[in-house]
């Protein structure tokens, strides 16, 4: 031991981690000198150290500032490569990238990009995109005083002597504020259609877009300026033009910006009350809300779309300054119905549609003679002797159509609890029976309403026609699913005499009605074709199975089943054909379209839409 050098040690005021085993078994202070410590060496013993000697390791500080440098460098290198391959804009500072993370280097050409902006660039204010060259002049003021009734008649959803107060003020037509000009373009629109006759509609459409282009270039003003009645009042009056086009699904949007407009100018109360003398801007504010209300109710039923508006149970008692206006005082009492409608059409519960139909029936009688509903569908024909006006004639077709929805689905219902195990018992036969011979009953009044339609122009008489074709095709449904039917041949006679109606509007009226009147014809041969099965003196066991004269060869009993058990409604049908917006029933149109061998294009528009009545064919379409 004694021919050992010096001992060497550890640095000097380093804190020992681990004694030897010999001091550690005799609690003496170890130095943790190597080979052997003092204590050891003075003593001759042999130190010996335990084998898991804790060591620490190198300092994390350093560790992280050796890894941000190598991480900087890659990052110069790059951004080097970059700015040799192409000129991003005005460059950073260095110290600006060496803040850097390296994940983030697509940042440094977003912030550089950003830096080039002038401030006065960033933060100037929006402005107004110019669509048309055309704009009002007096000549169209004009216009509007002269057709501002007929654009109103049924739904007036503004006081018109106000309106007519606010063209005469000097600027009219200079005032730049976008409600006003919306609504001044809107109804320049509407009132060159109402004033256009049929047969020049195809020369004079394309202007009525013009104008309407100058009220969509401010729609984003309107809604950064919703805080004023006029905003939800100048997107009524787009929602009133777009309604006399096929494009049902800018309509639906605009509406519901409309409603959404109106709930956010805050509560408002609806209750009548006598010792209350409503100003102007609380009498427009009630007719904006009643219009929106009856059209939000509307396209609910006749499309399946939820209502934007929240439903009013009880209704709320009508203003009496819009009682006065009986035909629309109606029309808002039926909407709630229709509201009911829309609501509870998927429901299966039969108390609740024979409740509806008491509702019903009880405004039927409300309705003053002279305009009231023919409580059977099989009166006799209207002619144009017992015209009504537009407003009226739509009255009674929502009418028909509401009663024709509800006993459609007591139909369905029916059929529903028939399937299956079920047995039809006698019961059960009567009230199918009773709600086909109801749905049958409107289907029919409601085409006999066409001989009463006072026709004005080409734009309205679309919109109502949507109704005859719903009712068509539930008479389709009942004739082809039961030919030998006494009634089979009265229904036939009565889809004979719409598809005359349309054929005297376009032939006489000049109205683009080629394609429907084409498509409405398929549907009365498939009917007479399942009639005459029925007739033949070789019948077989069966008249539904005989193989109908359509290129698909499918059976009465194939449509019959396709438009009474898979199909929601007729309505839905119709609207599939007429517009583009889809609903529950559009793969069921489609497949109806295949069967009867009618094509179906690729516009997003049924195949019984008129070139002239899509935007896009006067360019009101963003070009991709």
């Amino acid at each position: 031991m004694s021919n050992r050098g010096p001992v060497p040690k550890r640095l000097a005021g380093g804190r020992i981690v681990q004694a030897c085993t010999r001091c550690r078994a005799g609690k003496i202070r170890c130095d943790g000198g190597t080979p052997t410590c003092s204590a050891c060496a003075e003593r001759g013993r042999d130190c010996v150290y335990p084998e898991t000697q804790r060591t620490r390791g190198p300092g994390k500080s350093k560790q992280r500032i050796e890894a941000l440098e190598e991480r900087l460098a890659r990052m110069e290198s790059m951004l080097r490569q970059e700015q040799t391959a192409t000129d991003p804009g005005p460059s950073l500072p260095e110290s600006s990238r060496l803040s850097l993370p390296d994940h983030a280097s697509h940042f440094l050409r977003i912030s550089e990009r950003m830096a080039g902006f002038r401030e006065a660039e960033v933060s100037a204010p929006l402005r107004r995109p110019v669509l048309s060259v055309v704009s009002p002049e007096a000549s169209e003021l004009l216009l509007i005083e002269q057709a501002l009734e007929s654009v109103t008649a049924e739904l007036p959803f503004f006081q018109i002597s106000w309106f007519l107060g606010e063209m005469k003020h000097p600027d009219a037509l200079s005032r730049a504020d976008a409600p006003w000009q919306a609504m001044l373009n809107s109804l320049v629109a509407s009132s060159v259609v109402y004033r256009t006759a049929a047969n020049a509609f195809h020369e004079v459409n394309p202007c009525t877009w013009a104008f309407l282009r100058n009220a969509y270039a401010v729609l984003p003003e309107l809604i950064l300026q919703g805080h004023s009645l006029e905003a939800p009042q100048a997107v009524m009056a787009m929602v009133m033009f777009t309604r006399l086009s096929a494009d049902a699904r800018t309509t639906s949007l605009l509406l519901s910006m409309a409603i959404r407009m109106q709930h956010a100018l805050g509560p408002h109360d609806l209750l009548n009350s006598s010792e209350w003398v409503p100003t102007t801007e609380d009498e427009n504010r009630d007719r904006l809300f009643w219009t929106s209300y009856v059209l939000d109710m509307e396209t609910s039923a006749n499309t399946g779309l939820p209502p934007t508006h929240a439903l009013l149970s009880p209704l709320p008692i009508i203003p009496s300054h819009i009682q006065d206006d009986t035909t629309f005082r109606l029309r808002i009492e039926l909407a709630a119905i229709q509201s009911r409608i829309s609501k509870e059409y998927i429901i299966t519960h039969e108390a609740e549609h024979i409740a509806l139909l008491s509702e019903l029936e009880a405004w039927a009688r409300r309705v003053p003679a002279e305009i009231r509903p023919a409580p059977d569908g099989d009166a006799i024909e209207n002619t144009e002797d017992d015209a009504v006006d537009f407003p009226a004639t739509i009255l009674q077709l929502v009418y028909y159509n509401c009663v024709t929805m509800v006993c459609w689905s007591l139909v369905r219902r029916v059929a529903a609890e028939t399937t299956g195990y079920l047995q039809k018992t006698g019961i059960v036969q009567d009230r199918a029976d009773e709600h086909r011979r109801k749905a049958r009953s409107s289907a029919r009044a409601t085409i006999h309403c066409l001989g009463r339609f006072r026709f004005q122009n080409f734009p309205e008489l679309w919109r109502a026609l949507c109704y005859p074709l719903s009712a068509t095709i539930a008479l389709l449904a009942v004739v082809c699913k039961e030919p030998t039917h006494p009634e089979a041949e009265g229904d036939l006679a009565v889809i004979d005499s719409f598809v005359r109606f349309l054929e005297k509007m376009a032939h006489e009226e000049g109205c683009d009605l080629e394609r429907m009147i084409d498509g409405v014809n398929k549907f009365r041969n498939l009917a007479r074709d399942a009639v005459g099965a029925a007739k033949a003196s070789i019948m077989p066991v069966n008249p539904a199975l005989w193989p109908l004269n359509v290129a698909s060869g499918c059976t009465a009993k194939a449509i019959a089943t396709s438009l009474t058990c898979e199909v929601y409604h007729p309505m839905y049908i119709a609207q599939s054909f007429m517009g583009n917006m889809p609903n529950r029933d559009t793969v069921e149109a489609k497949r109806l379209a295949e069967k009867v061998v009618i094509s179906w294009g690729e516009n997003g528009y049924g195949p019984f839409v008129p070139d002239s009545l899509m935007p896009a064919t006067y360019g009101f379409v963003f070009s991709s």
